[in-house]
């Protein structure tokens, strides 16, 4: 089914009142122009990682690195860490 929008003087989107059952309450869109083409699609946020830049990503990692609590563990000696006994 096709309905008609309108944009109201204050710049408002007009919706018609038989198509709000349809729509989920606090449901964000997202407008995509094409030309003079309007699409409306229902806005899905995208994981951090999806969109964060590489030096974004670095601040998070070592963000969580200084907040998480490691386990209590016994020093490696440097034998342990030795060529020869490291493919024992």
């Amino acid at each position: 089914m096709i309905y008609i929008l309108e944009i109201n003087q204050q710049g408002n989107l007009q919706i018609p009142s038989e198509v709000l059952p349809q729509l989920k309450p606090h449901t964000q869109y997202q407008l995509e122009i094409q030309g003079e083409t309007l699409i409306l699609r229902p806005h899905k946020e995208q994981a951090f990682w999806a969109t964060a830049t590489p030096s974004q990503r670095v601040a998070r990692f070592k963000d969580w690195a200084t907040q998480t609590e490691r386990p209590e563990a016994p020093a490696l000696t440097d034998d342990a860490l030795s060529r020869e006994t490291i493919y024992d």
